[in-house]
């Protein structure tokens, strides 16, 4: 009974942090207030299939996907009915408050995960600390203002326990909401989609691949319907037609003749990267389609490939690889206290790398730091991948081989496969 009301009291003490921190900090405009807010004031006022037609004065665009603006709908609303929707501080306020409990259950589904893995947790307030003290998710929530990060990443929290599940029509349902809520969890979908091609069943993989993309293609239809040309430049057209910045190891590049293909592709760069990285690991070692420290492994390498080839990085691109860093490196059995430790100590290092990379992203420290970011996150991806390569599996714990002969077939194939 103590331990549940001094984890309600700290639960308690962390929405407040989140809805007073911006009354002390927010000063300047963010992504919030540049698209996320007039997107969800759009819906409040009675036209939610037009959010994507709410832009700020000089073209930029929401360009995530439409269950991005769960946590700030009901802040606008109440912003509104409150008097408080011209205020910066304000309504960064409610919106924290909101946000603040996607964060919440975003660190109960880390200590989920991390005791399935490990059979129990000794220090489940301690596993929820990695993720509610991440610098990554706090500045991209405050300084940033991207408040849709948490609801993508507790959507792709639930994708990986009912992958290893073997729940695969619910696996695509929870990717494919994933993407609508943050376009680039896609990245996050390419280990969950070969796992189990890796154990040589496409039929699964198939349900996956189906639901996710009905689901994506169910949640963007009535927006298309209704506002097509807008929406697909705000998703798809838009990105393409920014420059190289800053942040990003690419910088160096920016006045050569072929900078024109790194911004146009650079997103399609990192997924064929992210792919074939999954893809070769898979090959090798089977086995890690089954495991949550396996999934969790190839989570933080491919979602790393994000930042590293990114045109543009900013803090925040750091949250999805510090997260599943974070839980793989705790969901081993044993002590914590290893090597793999580095790695989510790593990226949170990148993340203030990149903040001073941006303060003047064209100078020559612009360009070291970007340059520094690339090789930080390819040495995590390098050693998560390394890791998991080298590190035995144990197949007969894993939930695909729990249930009946068929799934006695695909152990096998797992233990047979080169």
């Amino acid at each position: 009974m103590t331990s549940r009301a001094v984890t309600v009291g700290l639960g308690a003490a962390f929405v407040a942090a989140s809805t007073f921190a911006p009354l002390v900090l927010k000063t300047t405009p963010s992504d919030l207030d540049l698209f996320f807010w007039p997107s969800a004031e759009t819906a409040v006022s009675g036209h939610p299939l037009l959010i994507y037609s709410a832009q700020f004065i000089g073209g930029v665009f929401n360009d995530n996907g439409p269950l991005g603006l769960i946590p700030v709908i009901p802040a606008a609303a109440l912003a509104n009915a409150l008097g408080w929707a011209g205020s910066l501080a304000g309504r960064a306020a409610l919106t924290g408050a909101v946000v603040s409990l996607f964060v919440l259950l975003l660190a109960y589904q880390a200590v989920r995960l991390t005791g399935a893995a490990r059979g129990r947790v000794r220090w489940p307030l301690g596993v929820a600390a990695t993720v509610l003290l991440a610098p990554a998710l706090w500045i991209g929530i405050l300084d940033y203002g991207h408040i849709e990060q948490p609801v993508e990443m507790c959507l792709l929290l639930l994708a990986i326990s009912w992958s290893l599940g073997n729940r695969h029509a619910l696996t695509g349902v929870a990717l494919g909401a994933a993407v609508l809520t943050r376009t680039i969890a896609g990245f996050c979908a390419i280990p969950l989609i070969l796992a189990p091609l890796a154990t040589h069943r496409i039929r699964p993989m198939a349900v996956t691949v189906g639901a996710t993309v009905i689901t994506v293609c169910v949640g963007l239809a009535p927006f298309i319907l209704a506002d097509e040309s807008t929406v697909l430049r705000a998703l798809v057209t838009n990105r393409g037609g920014l420059p190289i910045g800053g942040g990003s190891f690419w910088i160096v590049a920016r006045h050569a003749s072929w900078a024109g293909f790194v911004s146009e592709f650079d997103v399609y760069i990192g997924a064929a990267v992210a792919t074939g990285l999954v893809a070769i690991t898979l090959r090798r070692k089977p086995a890690l389609a089954t495991t949550h420290v396996g999934l969790l492994g190839l989570l933080t390498a491919a979602s790393c490939c994000v930042p590293l080839f990114a045109k543009s990085v900013f803090p925040y691109y750091l949250t999805e690889p510090y997260v599943f860093a974070a839980i793989w490196w705790l969901a081993r059995p044993g002590s914590a206290l290893n090597w793999r430790a580095l790695i989510p100590l790593l990226l949170t290092i990148d993340v203030f790398v990149v903040k001073a990379a941006l303060m003047t992203p064209f100078g020559v420290w612009g360009a070291v730091a970007g340059v520094t970011s690339g090789v930080a996150l390819a040495v995590a991806a390098g050693l998560v991948t390394f890791d998991l390569l080298h590190d035995p599996v144990d197949v007969a714990a894993s939930p695909v081989v729990r249930h009946g002969p068929r799934h006695q077939r695909v152990s096998a194939a797992v233990q047979e496969a080169p």
